[in-house]
């Protein structure tokens, strides 16, 4: 009887282990590291470099993605604004309304006052500001002076930087053809009113019948090269003028520049395809280009075309086909491959 309850207890006291008094345990005492060696995280953080690294061009590629439909989206709007001028008024708006200083041969001579931009207000939701504008006035004059400073929405895109606030921006001008604007051969989709001379037009070889001034009308371009060969409009952007060889400033023409909506100065609110093809940093003294279509997206610029579809020409384009795209009455149709 004692033996079996001897073995008994013994039992118990190997099972619960938990009435055992501690022994202390000769030797050193093992730790565990629980933190980040530095090898390790300098591995974690060059990972993290090179997935950002990765990322980064994607995003930036999604995001000027985004721009450009924007600006696709501001063209439409844009041309279809004018299509709609022109179902009420059977024309297209010049690129200088309402200030006429003169006449020479019967034609009228224009001062450089509101842009045909102006004209399109009323067709892009914006008669609010059409209807406080003075056609009569320029756009440096009173109470236009500050309604221009204003920058509908419409008027950018995205992906052009605003040099500076409340200057009354645009992204965007109007097509006047193949030819610098003195050179008065108005062959483009809008008839440039600016500095209107029949006399010089003759002079330089253009044609009597062409030099006299006739406003065009959508019907006009279906009629001579087809709507959907002929630019309405396009981007231009902003501008960088070098003067850096110069040993003097250049008055008003070095640094950047960007288009006025508002204002029918070309250089402004007219463009055309006589200089560099998106030439978004040129010579001081390259006029021209001045002039000329550019954009801030890489490769190219976006254009509506007088059927109202809006395309990227790359800056590659053929210029023989750029310039039977501006031009109104060449009589040439091009095959889409060119461009």
């Amino acid at each position: 009887m004692t033996v079996t309850t001897l073995t008994k207890t013994r039992c118990v006291v190997a099972t619960d282990r938990s009435e055992l008094p501690l022994r202390k345990t000769a030797g050193r005492q093992r730790t565990f590291a629980t933190g980040f060696t530095l090898v390790e995280l300098l591995v974690v953080i060059a990972i993290i470099g090179i997935l950002v690294s990765l990322l980064l061009p994607a995003v930036q590629s999604a995001r000027e993605a985004a721009r450009r439909m924007s600006c696709q989206n501001n063209l439409k709007q844009l041309a279809l604004a004018t299509h709609m001028y022109n179902d009420v008024y059977r024309k297209i708006p010049p690129t200088v309304i309402g200030v006429t200083v003169g006449q020479s041969n019967g034609q009228p001579v224009n001062q450089a006052g509101l842009s045909g931009w102006a004209a399109l207000l009323p067709f892009h939701e914006q008669g609010g500001m059409y209807d406080r504008l003075d056609l009569s006035k320029t756009a440096w004059d009173a109470p236009n002076d500050e309604l221009v400073k204003q920058t509908p929405s419409i008027h950018l895109c995205p992906s052009m930087p605003v040099p500076e606030e409340d200057s009354g921006y645009s992204s965007y001008a109007l097509s006047t053809g193949t030819e610098y604007y003195r050179n008065q051969s108005h062959n483009g989709a809008f008839v440039d009113a600016m500095n209107v001379f029949y006399g010089e037009r003759v002079r330089a070889g253009v044609s009597e019948s062409q030099a006299r001034l006739h406003w065009t009308s959508i019907g006009d371009i279906s009629g001579l090269d087809g709507t959907s060969n002929t630019l309405l409009m396009g981007e231009f952007g902003l501008q960088e003028r070098d003067d850096s060889d110069l040993p003097f400033p250049y008055p008003g023409g070095g640094g950047s520049s960007a288009a006025q909506w508002a204002v029918s100065y070309p250089y402004s609110s007219t463009g055309t395809v006589r200089g560099i093809f998106n030439g978004t940093k040129v010579p001081i003294f390259d006029f021209h280009s001045w002039e000329c279509f550019r954009s801030q997206h890489p490769g190219g610029a976006h254009f509506a075309l007088s059927d109202g579809s809006v395309r990227f020409l790359s800056e590659s384009v053929d210029s023989v086909a750029l310039d039977r795209l501006a031009n109104r009455r060449d009589g040439e149709v091009i095959e889409p491959s060119p461009w």
